[in-house]
């Protein structure tokens, strides 16, 4: 009998979505805790062996040394749905997080906190050498006095992965935002789109409005008109914000698209994540439109598996977002290294263009 191969590809939120549990049980099940009961520390290991997954670790690892006390880095995702740890792009992150600690003989420990209101163990018990830290890309973060996660969290080397807000503190690592904004107007000028729009349905979020910025600069370089089409900006964000965007607020986007006079229209949309655009791609279907034909899209991230049924096939901007994981683990490194740094960095990975069908050359 043939012994399945382990599959390199699957990652920890993998395992976690199959159990039907939260990453923070399966990273407690990983390291052997006691407080996990039997039929979920069972569900697990099913899970480990139907997807073949295999932890990424090093056979040898590297010789202790004074500076490696303990050997462990925490990923805490906190502030959002659970859901958050579901999509492509944040796995895909994770996979790059986990072969890059693999690489250099760490373990990796993982907590979701969709409240943020309590401090994980880890931490707490000093098990841990960094953090990279996934929150919320709405809103503000509340003061360390409300949220002793933030205090607990600013002691300890840390890194942001994918957004950071403005009054958080550390450094950070994501795509280039700027230059997604860019390739997107570059394209759909190079197509002969001169009337565009971003479609926004989560305004304040800091990456959207980052390539909004961009996109609508460059589009006037360009000579384009580019407007926005958006939806009114909450009036409170409250913990934990849905990972992902309600259907309700891109359908009311697509009709004010429509309501636009047709001379007016404009011909190409800019929609900021995948998810949003196959709910895009939903909208325009249920009220007998289609994309390519009668509007072009153009979108961001490069979910492969949000993509695979969309027709015609999207283009969209790839963030290479394993190689942000990785780049994270990079940084964070350096900081456990040299703890007197006084300067916070980002890391910035450059996006790239994958062209497919959806934008219709005029």
């Amino acid at each position: 009998m043939t012994t399945p191969k382990k599959n390199s590809r699957s990652t920890i939120a993998d395992v976690a979505r199959k159990a039907e549990v939260a990453i923070g049980t399966v990273s407690r099940v990983f390291n052997n805790h006691p407080d996990v009961n039997e039929e979920i520390r069972q569900r697990v290991n099913d899970a480990v062996n139907e997807l073949n997954y295999v932890r990424l670790r090093n056979r040898k690892r590297p010789r202790e040394s004074s500076d490696r006390r303990v050997g462990n880095i925490g990923l805490v995702f906190f502030g959002m749905d659970d859901t958050l740890v579901q999509l492509p792009v944040v796995s895909t992150a994770v996979h790059g997080i986990e072969s890059a600690l693999s690489n250099q003989g760490y373990n990796l420990m993982l907590a979701n906190i969709p409240n943020g209101d309590r401090t994980p163990h880890f931490i707490s018990d000093q098990h841990i050498e960094g953090l990279i830290l996934k929150g919320p890309n709405q809103g503000s973060l509340p003061s360390e006095t409300k949220r002793s996660l933030l205090s607990r969290v600013y002691s300890t080397p840390h890194i942001w992965l994918m957004g950071r807000l403005p009054n958080a503190v550390g450094d950070h690592c994501n795509f280039d935002t700027e230059v997604a904004g860019r390739l997107v107007a570059e394209h759909l000028h190079e197509y002969g789109h001169r009337k565009t729009a971003f479609l926004n349905p989560k305004p304040g979020h800091i990456q959207f409005e980052k390539m909004k910025t961009a996109f609508h600069a460059y589009s006037a370089l360009l000579g384009h008109q580019s407007t926005t089409l958006e939806v009114d900006r909450p009036t409170a964000i409250e913990w934990p914000l849905p990972a992902t965007t309600q259907q309700d607020k891109v359908d009311l986007l697509v009709d004010r698209w429509i309501e636009t006079p047709k001379n007016d229209r404009p011909t190409a949309l800019f929609v900021p994540s995948d998810r949003t655009a196959t709910q895009t791609y939903s909208a325009l279907s249920q009220r007998g439109l289609k994309v390519g034909s009668d509007v072009s899209i153009i979108s961001c991230n490069n979910e492969k598996p949000l993509l695979a049924n969309l027709s015609p096939a999207l283009t969209t901007i790839d963030v290479h977002a394993e190689a942000i994981g990785q780049k994270a683990v990079d940084q964070l490194l350096w900081r456990i290294a040299n703890p007197s740094q006084k300067h916070y960095f980002q890391c910035l990975v450059e996006p790239t263009l994958v062209v497919r069908d959806s934008v219709k050359k005029l």
